[in-house]
């Protein structure tokens, strides 16, 4: 008898649920309503004890495409490819030459002069003089500037967290190349990307500003972009989605693969190249960001994408 595939749409409840139960802030009723939402029908717990063997694998992603390709996608998940190993070789000319390029994979050479930095793949807490504390992603850099009239971190690359302490005579803004997060509450993510800002609230509501003078005021649960262009524009994700690689986690709610691979590359030394037919590829999954290369392989059992992989794999490339 075949085993029936999970919905692509109950795969998206539970990958909500999973970053709930993960994240350590779920209250007792949250527990009972996740159990309750599991126990309530076979469809759930199937979705359910697919993504958490998922992540627990480190990673299996499902592919949002044709109703077709989604319910292969599914199938995947939860019965398991072989995995088919990709392996090359040859001379990065001219790239792997540079030992400066080679350190700074390995950290961004650009932020050894910052207040604070983190390293491909590390993760650093950083406790600020007046009590707030900053959760750094990998390869983030910030520097400080705190006076008696603000409390400012400015982020010029990567991603944090900031868990603020009240203090109403000082403001507390985090400032990107787009604008400025101001604090109306304890904890919320900013990313700076190459060419916008992305803001998400984990606890109560921040004050978007963009250079152009624009201001928007965002909840709990919410997020949204500061554009290059000025513009504020609203982001359906949740807030705790955006924020799961606090847990060691990668979510891909309908997300292009061009935006995860992105999302990899700061937790890989190697040279992560893609074209831009693979980018255009959509993804529906939950990756575990503490190995790059399982991350890589699911996507190229699902996905129809060449890995290929050079010098040790110091360049990684992904094509159509």
């Amino acid at each position: 008898m075949s085993r029936a595939l999970p919905d692509p749409a109950l795969i998206r409840e539970a990958i909500g649920w999973l970053v709930e139960a993960r994240s350590g802030e779920m209250t007792p009723r949250q527990w009972a309503q996740l159990q309750q939402w599991r126990q309530s029908s076979s469809q759930h717990e199937a979705a359910w004890q697919a993504v958490d063997r998922a992540v627990g694998r480190n990673v299996h992603p499902l592919v949002q495409q044709t109703p077709l390709q989604q319910q292969a996608a599914v199938g995947a998940l939860v019965r398991p490819r072989r995995r088919h190993v990709v392996s090359g070789s040859f001379a990065l000319a001219g790239v792997l030459a540079s030992t400066g390029w080679i350190a700074n994979r390995l950290t961004p050479l650009s932020g050894l002069l910052a207040d604070a930095h983190t390293a491909t793949g590390e993760l650093r807490t950083l406790d600020l003089p007046d009590g707030s504390q900053l959760l750094l992603a990998p390869r983030s850099i910030a520097d400080l500037d705190f006076n008696a009239e603000r409390r400012l971190v400015r982020l010029s690359q990567g991603a944090l967290i900031a868990t603020v302490t009240p203090d109403q005579a000082r403001p507390f803004i985090v400032a990107t190349a787009q604008g400025e997060v101001r604090a109306l509450g304890t904890r919320y993510l900013v990313r700076q990307t190459p060419e916008d800002t992305q803001v998400a609230v984990l606890q109560h509501r921040v004050v978007l500003r963009s250079r152009s003078g624009g201001a928007q005021e965002l909840g709990e649960g919410r997020c949204a972009w500061i554009m290059a262009d000025g513009r504020i524009r609203a982001d359906d994700r949740r807030a705790k989605e955006a924020a799961a690689w606090q847990h060691g986690m990668l979510l891909a709610n309908d997300e292009s693969l061009g935006d995860v691979i992105a999302a990899l590359r700061p937790y890989r030394a190697g040279l992560l190249r893609i074209s831009p037919e693979a980018a255009r590829l959509r993804v529906l999954g939950a990756f575990a960001l503490d190995n790059t290369d399982h991350a890589l392989q699911a996507l190229a059992d699902n996905l129809p994408i060449r890995i290929q992989r050079y010098s040790a794999g110091w360049l990684t490339t992904i094509d159509t």
